[in-house]
Parts: C-alpha cells; sequence; structure tokens
C-alpha cells in the first residue's frame, strides 16, 4: 500500500502525534497533513516507519526526533481550549456544522473578530457613560478627568472650540486622548449603521437574517472572516478540500478587482495590494512513495476588497474523516440556505461599502510643543484600549527623522541634502540617490507597532535601513489619530508642505498656553539684504539654462525681477539709518505700516505686484517639492520666499485690512571682526610687527512682526473644534480677544493632590534680612546674588533627591553662577549635590538632562538650574525624585529690550478699548505668570507624588502679584509668606515637611 504524507505550512498549531484522526480514503491511500514555516526541515519517512491495516488506518510515528522538531515548529498552548483549536488546525478535515441559529452565528462573529485582532489584548480598563459616549480608560478616572471629558465630547458633538486648563498631574493627556478617541470610535460605528440601514433598505432580503443590520454596521469589525476564505487551507468550516489526488482542482477566477490598501483572498484567488490578481498555489505533484509533501505557506490575507464579488467556486468532492479509534459515520448537516444567502449577500455588499454613505471619520490631530511633549502623550495612548484599534502617525522635521549621515561640510542643512538626494537617478527611474527615502514603504502600520513615538519610528527606519521622514508622512494619509509640533497646524507654509488639511478634523493643541505667540510669529517676517543676494545667486543659473529648465524659466525670471527689487528697496531704505546712534550694536527705523507699504509700492513690490508673485513663488515651491532634481535651489532661498509670500499675503489682505495689525522695521546690525576673519590677513615674518585691524560688518534686515494672533489663528477655524489644553490658560478672557475667536466651552478643574501632600510658601527677605527683590536691577547686586546663593543652599541641604530652579534669564543665570564660584558656594552646592545647568544647545542639553536623571537618584541627589520659558521649564515630566522641590527666582516679565514685546505692549494700548485688549501692565503680568505657573507646575506630577514649591521674591506680600498664580497654587499658598529665618526654624518650616514626607515615603516602602 502506498502512504503518502503531506505537511502543509499554512498551519499555525500542532497536536501531539497519535491523536490525528485520519482518513480512509477508497484507493487506501493515508493522507496526514502536517503544517509548517520551516517543514523542510523535517526528513524523509519511510515505509518501515509506517504500519498498516487494510481495516484500519495507522497511526503515525515518526520518532523522537522528529517529535522534537515538530513540537518546536508548531508550539502547543496549555489552555484546553487551545488544544481544542490546535487539533481543529491540524485535521485539515472538518465536519460539516449543524444549523447555526442567530445566537451560533454571533458566537462566531465573535470569535472571528478575536482572531484578527491586530494587537495583544488589552485589560478591559473602566468604562463611564460621558456624554452619551462610552469612554473606556485604562485607569479610574478623576472627577477632574470626568469634566474634562465631558467638555471635550461636547465640543465635539457641537463643532464648539473649547478652553481646558487642568492642573498638572490631573491625567490631562489622558483624557484628552481618551475622550477624542471614544467620540471617534461612536462617530465611526453611527456611520456605520447608517451605512447598514442604507443597505438595508436597498436589499430587503436580508431581512430574512436576525441582527443583519447590527452586523454590517460594525464597521472595525469582519465578521465573516471565516466564511469568505479560499478553499485552499481549510480555514473555513464549509471549505472541502479534495484529498484524492485524481481530484485536485486549480481555482480560478475571473473577475477584477478594485484597488484597495489591504491584500485580499477571496476564493481560491489571491488579489495583492493595488488590486493585482495572483492565481492559487497549485497543489504539487504527488510524491514518490513514503515522502513528507510540503505545501508552500499561503498568505493570510483580509477578505474584503473594494469591487464586484466572486462568483462561488467550484467545491471538489467531500468524504468524512473518520479515527481508527473514534470514526464517524453521520455527515454533518449541510447549511441552512438562509445562512448562505447572508454570507452571499455581506460579501457582495461588503465589496461596495461606501457607495451609499459617506463613511468618513474625523482625523485627530494632536499637536504639542516638542517631540519630547509628544513621546509622553504617545506614551499614554500605548495605555488606551484604543491603541490598535486606529492608526496613528507622527511628523517631524528632517533634522529629527532623517537617518542619513550628514555632512556639514557638504551640505548646508539636512533639508538641502534630503532635497538633492532623493532626486531620481535618471529620467528612466524612479530610484533616487538615497536607498533610504526608495526604502520608505518598508515602514508601514502592519510592520510598525500600533503606537509608536518619533525615536521608535527612527529607530525601525534604521533597522528597516528606510526613511522615517516621508514614511511618517504617508503613514498619516492614512492615520485616525497623527501626533506632531502644533507649529506644524498653525504655520500655514508647514500646514502645506505636510499636507496637514484641517477641514472638518479635531484639533488639540496641548500646552497652549504660549498660542498667541506662536500665532503671532507665523505671521511675522525677518529677512536681511544678504538672503536676497543669496537667492539670486542661485536662481541667476537656474534661469539662463533654457534647455533644462524650459518649463521654469518663466517664474524663475518673475521671481528673479522681484528679488532684484527688494535689493533696491534695502540700498534706498538704509539712508533713513544714517545719523541715528547704534545702541546694543543696532540701529532701527520703524514705519507706520501705510508709509512701509508705500516704499513698497515705490519698488514694486506692493499689494498690486504681490498676486503675480505669489503664483510664481508657488509654482517654484511646488516644483522643488514635486521635482527636486529639476532645479539647483537650496531649501533656504525656498524657505526665504515661501515665508515671503505668507507674510506679506497676510499684510495686503482683503485690501490692508489687517495692515495695522503689523509693525514694520528696518534695523542695520553692526559688528567688529578682526581683518584675518574677512579673509584679509596676510602672513608676515616674525620680526615684523603687526597690529590687528578690525572692520566694521554691517547687515541689513528687514522686521515685519505681526501684532494679532488672530491672523493666523484665523486658518484653523475650518476644522470641526479646535480644543485649547495647558496647565496654565488663565486669564481665559485674553484668549477670547487676542485669538478673535469663541470658545463656548471651557472647564478648569481643581487639583487632585491632597493638601497635606504639597507645601507651597514664598521667601521674602534673606539670610541678612534685607528684603529679597528679585528685579533685574536687584538681582545684579552682589549681596541679592548671595542672600540667593546661601537660600539655595539651605534648600539643598534639607531636600533629598531632585532640586529644581528657575531664573528670569540664561545672563543671570551666568552672574550667579561667576558669583558663587567666587565666594566658594558653587564648591559647597556641589558637596550637597550634583549640579547641572540647562543648555542652549538641544544636543547638550538632552546629555545634561540623561546625567541629571541618573544623578538625582543617588543618596547626593542633583539640582538643575534652569530658565522660565525654556526647555525644562514647559512640557518636561521630572515625576516624584527627579523634582521634590521647585525654587522659583523672581517673576519672569518678558524682555522690554525685546522689539517685538515694545512694539506689542504699544499695540495693545492702541487697541485695549476698541478690541478689549488688555493694557501694557496687564499684558505683561499675564505673559509673566503664564511663565513661572508652568515652571512651578514641574513639582507634582501623579496623586501620589509630593514636593515643595519656594516662590523667592518679595513682591508676593502684595495681592495683585499672587492674583494670577494657578488656583490650585494660589490656594495652597494663602498666608505662608517666610523670612529666612521663619522658613528654617518655624514648625510649619520646609524642613519640617521634607522630614515627614521622607518617613511617610519610607513607610509606605516597607
Amino acid at each position: 500500500m502506498t502512504s503518502v504524507y503531506e505537511i502543509s505550512d499554512d498551519d499555525d498549531s500542532f497536536c501531539e502525534l497519535g491523536t490525528v484522526p485520519q482518513k480512509e480514503l477508497s484507493s487506501g491511500e493515508t493522507t496526514v497533513i502536517l503544517s509548517d514555516e520551516e517543514c523542510a526541515e523535517i526528513t524523509m519517512i519511510t515505509e518501515e516507519d509506517i504500519s498498516s491495516d487494510d481495516d484500519e488506518l495507522p497511526n503515525v510515528d515518526l520518532g523522537k526526533k522528529r517529535s522534537e522538531v515538530i513540537k518546536k515548529l508548531f508550539p502547543t498552548k496549555n489552555t484546553n481550549q487551545s488544544k481544542q483549536n490546535m487539533f481543529s488546525s491540524m485535521q485539515k478535515v472538518i465536519p460539516k456544522p449543524k444549523p447555526l441559529n442567530s445566537e451560533d452565528f454571533n458566537s462566531k462573529t465573535a470569535s472571528s473578530t478575536s482572531m484578527i485582532s491586530p494587537v495583544k489584548p488589552k485589560e478591559p480598563g473602566f468604562e463611564k457613560m460621558i456624554g452619551g459616549v462610552t469612554v473606556n480608560l485604562p485607569v479610574e478616572p478623576y472627577g477632574c478627568q470626568i469634566a474634562l471629558m465631558s467638555k471635550v465630547i461636547t465640543a465635539i458633538k457641537k463643532k464648539q472650540n473649547c478652553l481646558l486648563e487642568s492642573p498638572t498631574g490631573t491625567g490631562k493627556t489622558l483624557a484628552l486622548l481618551c475622550s477624542a478617541l471614544a467620540w471617534q470610535h461612536a462617530e465611526r460605528c453611527r456611520k456605520g449603521t447608517m451605512q447598514a440601514q442604507e443597505y438595508f433598505s436597498h436589499y430587503p432580503e436580508l431581512s430574512e437574517v436576525d441582527r443583519a443590520t447590527q452586523l454590517i454596521g460594525s464597521p472595525e469589525k469582519l465578521p465573516f472572516d471565516n466564511f469568505t476564505r479560499s478553499v485552499f487551507g481549510e480555514k473555513s468550516i464549509y471549505d472541502e478540500p479534495n484529498t484524492h489526488a485524481t481530484d485536485r482542482i486549480i481555482l480560478k477566477q475571473n473577475q477584477h478587482f478594485g484597488k484597495g490598501d489591504e491584500n485580499t483572498y477571496w476564493n481560491g484567488t489571491v488579489v495583492c495590494s493595488g488590486g493585482k490578481r495572483q492565481e492559487p498555489l497549485q497543489e504539487l505533484n504527488e510524491s514518490p512513495d513514503n515522502l513528507v509533501k510540503i505545501h508552500p505557506k499561503r498568505q493570510k490575507l483580509n477578505p474584503y476588497e473594494t469591487g464586484e464579488g466572486p462568483s462561488t467556486p467550484l467545491k471538489p468532492k467531500f468524504t468524512p474523516p473518520s479515527t481508527p479509534t473514534k470514526p464517524i459515520n453521520q455527515p454533518a448537516p449541510e447549511t441552512p440556505e438562509q445562512i448562505k444567502k447572508l454570507y452571499s449577500l455581506m460579501s457582495s455588499l461588503r465589496l461596495r461599502t461606501g457607495t451609499l454613505v459617506d463613511c468618513s471619520i474625523p482625523t485627530i490631530y494632536y499637536g504639542a510643543r516638542t517631540h519630547k511633549q509628544l513621546q509622553q502623550v504617545i506614551k499614554e495612548f500605548k495605555r488606551t484600549s484604543y491603541c490598535g484599534e486606529v492608526k496613528m502617525s507622527v511628523l517631524s522635521s528632517r533634522e529629527y527623522s532623517c537617518i542619513r549621515d550628514y555632512d556639514r561640510a557638504q551640505w548646508t542643512s539636512k533639508n538641502d541634502m534630503c532635497r538633492e538626494c532623493i532626486k531620481p537617478k535618471s529620467s528612466k527611474t524612479l530610484e533616487s540617490n538615497c536607498s533610504f527615502y526608495d526604502n520608505r514603504a518598508a515602514l508601514r502600520h502592519d510592520s510598525l507597532p500600533p503606537a509608536f513615538d518619533l525615536e521608535e519610528l527612527v529607530s525601525a527606519g534604521r533597522e528597516r535601513r528606510a526613511c522615517a521622514h516621508y514614511a511618517a508622512r504617508a503613514l498619516a494619509s492614512a492615520a485616525q489619530l497623527v501626533f506632531c509640533p502644533y507649529n506644524y497646524l498653525i504655520e500655514p507654509s508647514i500646514r502645506s508642505s505636510m499636507q496637514i488639511d484641517l477641514e472638518d478634523n479635531i484639533v488639540i493643541v496641548d500646552e497652549a498656553h504660549n498660542i498667541e505667540d506662536i500665532c503671532r510669529d507665523a505671521a511675522s517676517l525677518s529677512f536681511t539684504r544678504d538672503h536676497i543676494l543669496n537667492a539670486l545667486k542661485e536662481l541667476g543659473p537656474v534661469s539662463e539654462s533654457r534647455y533644462q529648465n524650459g518649463d521654469s524659466q518663466i517664474y524663475v525670471i518673475k521671481i528673479i525681477q522681484t528679488l532684484n527689487n527688494w535689493d533696491y528697496w534695502f540700498a534706498n531704505q538704509s539712508k533713513l539709518l544714517a545719523g541715528k546712534a547704534v545702541t546694543n550694536n543696532e540701529v532701527d527705523h520703524v514705519w507706520e505700516p501705510e508709509h512701509f507699504v508705500q516704499t513698497l509700492n515705490n519698488h514694486n513690490i506692493g499689494p498690486k505686484q504681490y498676486n503675480e508673485f505669489k503664483e510664481s513663488a508657488e509654482l517654484l515651491c511646488r516644483k522643488l517639492r514635486e521635482e527636486p532634481r529639476a532645479l539647483r535651489v537650496r531649501q533656504a532661498s525656498a524657505a526665504l520666499l515661501d515665508e515671503i509670500k505668507t507674510v506679506l499675503g497676510y499684510l495686503f489682505l482683503f485690501d490692508g485690512k489687517f495692515m495695522n495689525d503689523f509693525t514694520p522695521a528696518l534695523v542695520k546690525t553692526v559688528t567688529w571682526e578682526a581683518e584675518h576673519q574677512t579673509g584679509l590677513w596676510r602672513r608676515t615674518s616674525q620680526s615684523e610687527k603687526v597690529e590687528e585691524k578690525r572692520v566694521e560688518k554691517e547687515t541689513l534686515e528687514l522686521r515685519l512682526m505681526c501684532m494679532n494672533p488672530a491672523i493666523v489663528f484665523a486658518g484653523l477655524k475650518a476644522a470641526r473644534c479646535v480644543l485649547l489644553a495647558s496647565g496654565t490658560l488663565t486669564p481665559l478672557h485674553s484668549l477670547y480677544s487676542e485669538l478673535d475667536t469663541e470658545f463656548p466651552l471651557k472647564v478648569s478643574p481643581n487639583h487632585v493632590i491632597p493638601k497635606e501632600r504639597v507645601w507651597v510658601g514664598t521667601l521674602t527677605t534673606g539670610p541678612d534680612g534685607q528684603p529679597l527683590q528679585c528685579k533685574s536691577n536687584d538681582t545684579s547686586q552682589v549681596a541679592v546674588q548671595d542672600s540667593l546663593g546661601k537660600t539655595i543652599t539651605w534648600v539643598c541641604r534639607v531636600t533629598p533627591n531632585g532640586v529644581l530652579c528657575f531664573l528670569p534669564s540664561y545672563r543671570l543665570m551666568d552672574q550667579l553662577e561667576k558669583r558663587w564660584r567666587e565666594n566658594g558656594m558653587w564648591n559647597e552646592l556641589n558637596q550637597l549635590k550634583h549640579v547641572f545647568v540647562e543648555s542652549r544647545n538641544v544636543k547638550d542639553h538632552n546629555e545634561t538632562m540623561e546625567d541629571y536623571y541618573k544623578y538625582v537618584d543617588t543618596n547626593k541627589g542633583a539640582i538643575l538650574f534652569a530658565v522660565f520659558r525654556g526647555k525644562v521649564s514647559e512640557g518636561m515630566d521630572f515625576k516624584d525624585q527627579q523634582a521634590r522641590a521647585v525654587v522659583t527666582i523672581g517673576i519672569p516679565y518678558p524682555n522690554m529690550f525685546d522689539r517685538a514685546v515694545q512694539a506689542k505692549v504699544k499695540y495693545n494700548d492702541k487697541y485695549s478699548r476698541t478690541r478689549n485688549l488688555l493694557p501694557r501692565g496687564e499684558w505683561l503680568l499675564v505673559q509673566a505668570y503664564r511663565a513661572l505657573n508652568q515652571a512651578v507646575g514641574r513639582c507634582v506630577r501623579h496623586r501620589a507624588d509630593w514636593g515643595a514649591v519656594l516662590l523667592v521674591d518679595a513682591r508676593f506680600l502684595q495681592t495683585n502679584y499672587t492674583q494670577h498664580l494657578s488656583g490650585w497654587l494660589k490656594a495652597l499658598l494663602g498666608k505662608n509668606h517666610f523670612t529666612f529665618d521663619r522658613l528654617v526654624n518655624s514648625a510649619d518650616s520646609l524642613e519640617s515637611f521634607m522630614q515627614t514626607m521622607s518617613l511617610e515615603e519610607i513607610e509606605d516602602v516597607s
């Protein structure tokens, strides 16, 4: 007798040998089908290994070695249910089931849904019904979180903007994510149900099946997965594989399928991504006697695809399975006709999804200030049950996501390197000079984890040698949740280059306390005459190359004419600076807006010529984006043209409606350089005495400063709703007037941290008993600097682990370090703590923070000096021992020497009544306290955290200097105003608080 054992590698389980039921064939042949991806490792089975009997099918014993190999390839699971599933999968021959009722069908649906889940099942979490939407959170929500989520859902439902001020440590990020994603999930189901009802009305025959409407309206599930798979592989309980060699057939489908993102697997035909069709894999020719037959693994694919459904394939003859020990004599009953009909109808309808109802769902854009903040947000997203249900992406610049080696000697920026390297090698190929760019498609949603931050994306790019920057942009086009720095959402030029469409989508801006500054900067312009000359040098050769750049020559020539006019404008306007005194190496001239526009008209670069320039600049920028090989123009020049186009567009908008919202200034910066630095240095003999000469270098710069953030914020109004969230938005009424936008919804809940776990106080006098006034003039005095040094030293002595100290400026930080090194306090600080200073450089800053986090956990601990509005003060996380105390020095008013600040306070004074803007003093106070409140928020980060806040400045004794403190901070402060002596010696001193909380922490640990 001939015995052939077939191993099919599309099976994913294995059961012990000797338990596999085998089938009695009319020819006397015995077939046992195993499965594995690496089945070639299994050795051939000889006749001696197999015993046969005419009446009973033989048991198979491959021996100990083969058992070990197979068990390794087919790992078993422990649960009985898993064994049963593996047994079913191993047999490859399953009897037809009994007729199904609706309950049976529902259970099959649930089983199928769990099988195709793309991520590991999460804990069920906590569900809350909020605003008619079921929200799932990984933790029991605080009351303040419920209040916040209620406003978020209401805002999205009603398409209204909302202000969300939630103190640090109240779970603001998690509440924002879960509520927005819960609404998105509910909306997806609602539209799916609407679509199902439309189908139901068009196909009344569906009424014959229970719950058909609900099943069609489940957009996130694939309930018919088991009933639409290929006959090959026996994944469907209705598939009937032909085990007789003479009856093997190849199923072919002639239908054409539409293009889809997912691979489709339909009744024996594999339809790959993009609509390409492949024939089913043919079974191998019969092997010689006693050999194992290997079936190539078939890819498990999505059974749904847009297009017309294929006809029902031919089914091979079916023979019920049997085993020697437990034969099955009764065939399974036939499938009910109504179930078959439902499957057929559902499959047909699924293939035409979207033809009756618009099922598009708003995308959620989540913006934060930095990628470090986004990393924290994505970490929270990973905890939610929505992770894996929605596709996500994270956008970034090439500076952060480019993985190609960057040669500074060859390229002026990574943007220029990228623009040059992604150019096609020739017109006959799409292959570029960057292998990472060519391989960007290797980073797909199905090849990445369900949630990833920028570092993880770049790491995956390095591993797969794929461009993370362009991959993220492609992923964002198909994502329902997109993370990005919020200037990507606010600045029109970045929105355009990143192809971000906000229309009818949801915008969440976290850490939105400085949204006004970001919007003003987006509509402000600053460029020098040198920038104009450099752009002319690059565009000149482009205009002369008629053969290579024939289609671009017309608009390049127009741009060159405009830039030449700007050069003449700089030359003529420089005369306005003649004879003016130089202050801090600068001299300027400020125009009234209408006078400035008149100078532009005189040089043919005014409103009349703007539209032609705008059209030419857009064509050039588009050409550079779409065909980077076509023009040899650096990114800096393209950015200059785009910036001029954008800001002048705001200036000339609606016939100059916003003209008075700008302050134009011409600034000449005078610097002195050594003669050899300018290339004039010459070598001399040693005997020749050379006196180093210094030459004057002048730079002319135009600064067109926007005073009205509402001009830019208007671009966000296309969104379904805009949610501005921060720990510090107070006072809220200033946002209404500055952004000229209605925010019908707002919420500002209390803090969740128990009062006894936070110590808040002010220090009004120094160790010498003198008042500690920390104004700019006062902090420059040696006595005040010494008092500050003694105060911080004492705080470090009584505080365990980490201390953060915030200063108004880098200038004061340098002054204090210099003075403390002179009087020995710096050494004393180093003995108490590891001392770190915030760096102005991004790379150095990251290294500093890594060292701080490392040493803060030691017994000695660490102190970090930082500045308000810096990298440390906003968005960085300092949990538990990383910040047991936060010390603030002074009140961080904006720099009044900054021309933009000067222009802004003048503008507010002018329009305070007509536009309800805050006058000069109030505006400066608001800006100062938003920065102060943000820095203080680094102290306590969650309910179980504890820490102290010390506000050093005598001005806090006055009520008007505490009214703009965050509500929770003001409530805890009360009348805790300390002199230095009382701070050290009183019963409620900072030292007493530290000792009490340290003991409690030790007891909790033990």
